[in-house]
């Protein structure tokens, strides 16, 4: 184990090594390879050189983040912030510039509040959607929380991140109110009627006196938060989710105008999320298959829900309303040859082990199942890298999208888990690009595929919503309105909040002038 910093590190990270331990002791302060290694890009391989932290400290207090910040000024070093790390697809800690120190939050992983009457919670980064989950459970409140496809995560890194889970608050940004930040001056501010020292309105009302800040610290380097309220969803009388099932190529663009109506007037609740999966000659490999010695489309297949064409939908409430939405979304559809609309009914309080796990994530409840699934058929050396446009929600385009998608993969040898998370008037594509991480010449023609596919969608004007930090540029150079107007004010902003750019400099391509 190597309990020293490796000879490139500067003396200012020395020094920061010692006086961070001094603030936050010697186990919050991690810097031996074996610690280290969990924080670089959990895909990245062995022969990986960019992208790299050097060390990683993890305060428990918003005082000792302040304390962080205002080191790292005096210093002159790079911090890269995550919450808790697990954003795999898109690079987990790793940090734009090298050599960046990472304050990893786990450690501030307190449920401060939950009010069962307003619906809403408080918590700290660190706070998983598993904890706040049990935590719900163990007071017994009627209410649920919206989760992604992987359990494990922070509510407040995947928030701002602008992750999405499925139920009727699957837009995680949207169900932000008021946020607690630490800026690059070790300054704290809390946003919205937080700013009263007194406010009993702060997680009650979204917008405060002025303008509202909540978003200003989403998918940005202004500051580091450390608290965040989140509106919860009642715990419904009942629900029922499942899928509508399509098995042709072609069925794609109809089934896509076919729900695209029910979003809009809200017969559809929460946020559907339609995949696309091979179906081999001889049938679906089912999840319990045994796929071992099989190619990997037949993997893939095991892996995703069933049909060519999935479309998970919910609905949540009164009993009755349900059925009403489950004949209006069934005369929808009933034009699609051998279309299938398979609901499953459940109590608003159903435990976990009565879900079918297909249902788990829009009955709110975390999980690992897609994860499980892809160790199980593809390999516990799987990585993959994510290519996340957002398009119109227009069958031709979702047509074409998907045409291309597949073609790059096909042409590179690869194959990728694909499907969209459904807004009202958008699709947020959800592409997973599969690689075994041991494999150089894979793990690059992973990354060349996704490099070209935002390349192609640049063309016919969609951008991405998320990227890994090495594709960050290959993102942000696409918004040239303006001669690239936007960028030149994130970076006023950026000059503004943080001008030594101590805070995750490059997130989201956001840099100050004096880079």
């Amino acid at each position: 184990m190597t309990s020293t910093l490796p000879p490139q590190h500067s003396a200012a990270l020395t020094e920061a090594v010692a006086r961070f331990t001094d603030i936050l002791g010697a186990d919050a302060v991690l810097f031996d390879a074996d610690s280290v290694r969990e924080f670089h890009d959990p895909y990245e391989g062995a022969d990986a050189t960019e992208y790299q932290p050097s060390f990683v400290v993890q305060p428990s207090s918003v005082e000792e983040v302040q304390a962080i910040v205002r080191i790292a000024n005096e210093l002159g070093i790079a911090l890269w912030t995550s919450s808790t790390g697990r954003n795999f697809g898109y690079g987990g800690s790793a940090p734009v510039v090298n050599g960046s120190v990472v304050v990893n939050l786990r450690r501030m992983n307190r449920v401060l509040e939950i009010d069962e009457d307003a619906g809403y919670a408080l918590v700290e980064p660190g706070v998983r959607f598993f904890d706040l989950y049990e935590e719900i459970k163990a007071r017994n409140a009627k209410l649920w929380i919206s989760v992604p496809d992987l359990g494990w995560g922070s509510i407040v890194g995947n928030t701002l991140d602008h992750g999405y889970g499925y139920t009727v608050f699957g837009d995680h940004a949207s169900a932000v109110c008021g946020m607690e930040v630490v800026l690059a001056s070790g300054e704290v501010v809390r946003t919205g009627l937080g700013a009263m020292s007194n406010s009993t309105m702060w997680q009650r009302h979204k917008r405060g006196f002025g303008p509202s800040l909540d978003s200003l610290f989403m998918q940005s380097n202004f500051g580091i938060v450390t608290k965040m309220g989140v509106w919860l969803m009642p715990e419904p009388e009942v629900f029922a989710t499942g899928s509508i099932i399509c098995h042709r190529d072609e069925d794609i663009a109809p089934l896509i105008d076919a729900l695209r109506p029910l979003m809009l007037d809200g017969t559809i609740q929460g946020l559907p999320l339609i995949t696309s999966s091979p179906e081999p000659q001889d049938g679906r490999v089912t999840p319990d298959a045994d796929t071992a010695g099989m190619p990997d489309r037949a993997k893939l297949s095991a892996t995703l829900p069933p049909g060519r064409w999935n479309a998970r939908i919910s609905f949540y409430g009164n009993e009755s309303l349900i059925e009403a939405r489950r004949t209006i979304v069934r005369e929808a559809v009933a034009h699609l040859p051998g279309v299938t609309l398979e609901l499953r009914s459940y109590r608003g309080d159903v435990r976990p082990e009565e879900v079918h796990p297909l249902d788990l994530v829009p009955a709110g409840i975390p999980n690992m199942f897609l994860l499980d699934m892809m160790k199980k058929h593809l390999g516990e050396r799987v990585g993959h890298i994510d290519f996340s446009p957002v398009i119109p929600f227009d069958g031709e385009c979702a047509q074409r999208h998907e045409q291309m998608v597949q073609g790059i993969l096909a042409e590179a040898g690869l194959v990728g888990g694909f499907g969209w998370i459904a807004n009202t008037r958008s699709l947020v594509g959800a592409c997973m690009v599969f690689y075994d991480i041991d494999d150089t010449a894979q793990r690059d023609a992973a990354h060349a595929a996704v490099v070209r596919m935002c390349e192609q969608a640049a063309e016919w004007g969609w951008s991405e919503y998320r990227a890994h930090p090495s594709l960050i540029e290959n993102v942000t150079k696409n918004f040239d309105f303006g001669n690239h107007a936007l960028r030149t004010v994130y970076t006023r902003l950026k000059d503004a909040f943080d001008p030594a750019g101590i805070l995750s400099p490059g997130n989201h391509g956001i840099w100050p002038s004096a880079r």
